[in-house]
């Protein structure tokens, strides 16, 4: 990511906001994905819900043998993200 997209949207009789496709696409969100929606700053915050699976393995490799940071067994980190 890195590059700023913008776009303009409306609001329905029934409160929702249609995201457009580039915004979608860039975020991974497609239909049925889960998003948390929050405010931040006076501004309405979407994100893509990251599951725990996909988590570690995008933090897999990230930690090398050697390395002064203690490792972590990633089933912790499972346990962990699910109680929350």
């Amino acid at each position: 990511m890195g590059k700023r997209l913008a776009a303009r949207s409306v609001v329905d009789e029934k409160g929702r906001i249609i995201v457009p496709k580039p915004l979608r696409s860039e975020l991974g969100i497609a239909e049925g994905s889960q998003v948390t929606v929050q405010v931040e700053k006076e501004r309405l915050v979407v994100s893509r819900v990251v599951e725990p699976d996909e988590f570690i393995n995008d933090m897999e490799g990230f930690v090398k043998e050697g390395s002064e940071l203690p490792l972590v067994d990633p089933l912790s980190l499972k346990r962990i993200w699910e109680k929350t």
